[in-house]
This record gives structure tokens, sequence and C-alpha cells, in this order.
């Protein structure tokens, strides 16, 4: 099996409340409802590659912040939140993501791979913080960066209680959303293009993944500058029917950069 057909197959296994993928496909498995009635409200909740850190955050070194600069297309994007290291522990970073028409506004953590290339999604006990997170997948773009700034996060949390992205499936077309950088004080204003759920056959196919991670990331390789440029934006949750183990849908925003302030 190849490593792009691989990270197809791995996005169905079940997404597990963590960011993006790069080089595998998404873990998101949802906050395990606690009982068949808690199962039966179908809160969307959260999936990517199955899996997840549960362990308490790395603390991992945090480059200073820097404008990025005027890349050419196929450039190497440069690297300022986390080292690229994808199998290092989650860690906190010092972005903040907030949607204000849906009422979602907390803290982001970095995430990487599981020991099997799944997109890591931290899980813990109900009153763990980590259900209160959006994560990123740090190895596609950076906030701001030309790419795909891919965020995750997990819709419900052990014993079915509303976790952060619990309310991303009302996200809709024209809704903005914000990624504030805390080092440099930026924010970085995006614009949903289109939102809908995916059920766990179509999130598992190449068009797709590539338009949720970036191609680089589907592919496996560190994130260039795309040929047009273009700063994009994708949110996923869980949606649809719990299945046991997971939902049965995904849920995705996407949007492009509109601006930033100062």
């Amino acid at each position: 099996m190849t490593r792009r057909r691989w990270i197809a197959a791995a996005a169905t296994a079940g997404l597990a409340v963590a960011g993006a993928g790069t080089g595998v496909a998404m873990a998101l498995r949802g906050g395990h409802p606690a009982t068949p009635a808690a199962a039966a409200l179908a809160t969307p909740a959260l999936q990517v590659p199955a899996a997840g850190a549960t362990s308490t955050p790395a603390a991992t070194p945090t480059p200073s912040a820097a404008p990025t600069p005027s890349l050419a297309p196929g450039a190497l994007l440069p690297r300022t939140l986390q080292p690229i290291d994808l199998h290092a522990a989650f860690a906190a970073i010092p972005l903040h993501f907030a949607a204000p028409s849906v009422g979602i506004d907390v803290p982001v953590m970095g995430v990487g791979l599981t020991a099997k290339n799944a997109v890591d999604a931290p899980e813990g006990p109900a009153s763990s913080s980590i259900w209160d997170q959006a994560f990123w997948y740090r190895g596609g773009a950076e906030a701001g960066q030309p790419g795909v700034f891919a965020l995750a996060g997990h819709v419900d949390r052990v014993g079915g209680a509303a976790a952060a992205f619990a309310r991303v499936p009302q996200l809709k077309a024209g809704d903005m959303v914000d990624v504030t950088d805390q080092r440099s004080g930026i924010v970085y204003h995006y614009r949903i293009s289109d939102a809908r759920a995916y059920s766990l056959k179509e999130v598992a196919s190449m068009p797709v993944l590539d338009r949720i991670y970036g191609a680089d990331v589907a592919l496996g390789q560190p994130p260039h500058v795309p040929a047009d440029g273009v700063a994009r934006l994708s949110i996923i949750t869980c949606t649809g029917t719990w299945l046991g183990s997971q939902y049965d849908h995904r849920f995705v925003a996407f949007g492009e950069l509109a601006g930033q302030t100062p």
C-alpha cells in the first residue's frame, strides 16, 4: 500500500479530536459518549487518525515570532511556532482561535504524528483541559502563511458533554474566524467560503484530503508555498451518528485569509 493510499485508509479509521494530517489522515474519534442514550444525541464529535497522546503536553521551545517573508511558489515554508519534528509530543503554542459567530474562543495546541503515523488527537479524563482546546497540525502551514492552516478539535468529551468544537458544525459561508499570534499580537482573519459534512469514505478520498491538509501534507512532504500563494484554513470535527468508537461523518469548514490586524 502506498503512503498516499495509507493516508486515505487511516482517515476512515476514526477521527480523534486533533488537528489535520500530514502524510497521513485525520485521527478524530470523538469524546466517546458513555451510554447509548448519550450517543443517541448524535452530538458532533471530532475525529482524526486514531491515537492521541494522553500524557501531559511537552514543553517544547517556541521560536520568536517573525513575519513571514514574501516567498516564491514552491519555496519551503519557514517554521516559527514549533520544530517540524512530527513525532515530538504535542505542546501548547502561542496561538488562540476564535469563531465569534458560533461562540468559540479557545487556546491552540500543536500536534504531530503518533507512532503509527496518525495525526495526534490528545485525550484525557473528562475533567482535562485538553477537550477545550483546538489542535493545529504542525506539518502544515502556520497561521497567515500560504498553504493550509489546519485545525481540529473535539466535539464532545468522555461522557458526552460538549467540547471545544461542539459548535463548529454551525459555521457557514461568510462567517469570520480569527487566529491570534500571541507573540506579535497579530490577528489573522479568515472568511469561511464553504462548509459541509463528509462520510468516512468521502473524507478518505485524495481530493478531500488534499483540500483539508494541502497536497504536500497528504504526500508526506514538508509544506511549500502553493502555486497560487493563497493562505487557507480548514476546521475539522466530527458529526453524525455515533458508531461505538467514532462518528460516521466529519464536518469541515474551509476558508481563506481575508486580512490581518494590526
